[in-house]
């Protein structure tokens, strides 16, 4: 059986990565005050200036491709593949989820779609399609092996989240707006290990002071081997950057610089940063 990947653009992967891969890309969508619509892609952030928007103030959101959207890239797909494994945004962020599933379950792509659970976010999805690139050139790969990687996967990560600005946050949804305008007042950094339940790290008034929570947390997962991704916006300033790689190097922990996906930036500001670990023995 030819089985082919499906991710969307929450998982930061780029056409150029992607070549010579299974993997294909359905991107989210950007809109703008409620109004301009246009696809998360590098094309169009740049012609819609969407970091400049941010910064400016404006609110800007994000939503889930159409169902129209998703037929079509399925159909695009089942003629390369008999299968496809189909991993969107987490379904605690977004309605994504639900729409694959949908139409998944229309009648002519029952048995040909398989739309994976999760809670897991970001970059940490594209180490794993890369992951699920090398499973599908296994002769005797089957379906159910995928699910029972992705699990494997929300026990031996650790997927962290410091964001830029809290009330863009708590405005998009994503926090309890009391907590989260209280800790703005009083000009608190919040730390947040993302999971189907998502959890409090740490509270801090600078970066420097969550960095031996955050540390500490992905050690608690993943032990003493994993990789680690540093991840800032293209907007995220160079002090809380220089501050981050500096604690990075003083523990001598070996690290890759990547960027924060689009989607993740509109809803939590410019200054987010994160951090992903995965347990070496799983990649």
């Amino acid at each position: 059986m030819k089985i082919g990947l499906l991710f969307d653009s929450s998982s930061g992967l780029t056409t150029e990565q992607i070549k010579g891969t299974n993997i294909d890309v359905i991107p989210l969508h950007v809109i703008f005050d409620g109004e301009a619509d246009f696809l998360d892609t590098p094309e169009n952030h740049q012609k819609y200036e969407t970091y400049k928007a941010i910064d400016g103030g404006k609110r800007v959101t994000t939503s889930m491709a159409s169902p129209g959207e998703v037929s079509e890239k399925y159909d695009t797909l089942l003629k390369q593949y008999n299968h496809i494994i189909c991993v969107t945004i987490s379904p605690n962020l977004s309605g994504m989820y639900q729409t694959a599933v949908m139409v998944a379950n229309d009648d002519e792509y029952k048995g040909k779609v398989t739309v994976l659970k999760h809670a897991l976010a970001a970059n940490c999805l594209k180490e794993l399609a890369f992951k699920f690139d090398k499973m599908v050139a296994k002769e005797d790969i089957k379906v159910e092996d995928f699910q029972t990687e992705i699990e494997l996967w929300e026990k031996n990560t650790a997927i962290i989240i410091v964001p830029g600005e809290l009330d863009r946050l708590a405005k998009g949804g994503r926090a309890k707006s009391v907590l989260i305008s209280l800790l703005k007042m009083l000009k608190t950094k919040l730390a947040i290990q993302w999971g189907e339940k998502p959890k409090k790290v740490g509270m801090g008034r600078t970066i420097t002071s969550l960095l031996e929570k955050i540390m500490k947390t992905i050690k608690n997962v993943c032990g003493q081997q994993f990789k680690l991704m540093f991840l800032h916006t293209p907007e995220t300033t160079a002090k809380t950057i220089d501050q981050v790689k500096k604690y990075l190097d003083s523990a001598k922990l070996n690290y890759l610089e990547e960027i924060v996906p689009t989607p993740f930036t509109c809803h939590a500001g410019l200054e987010t940063i994160a951090f992903i670990a995965i347990k070496n023995d799983i990649l």
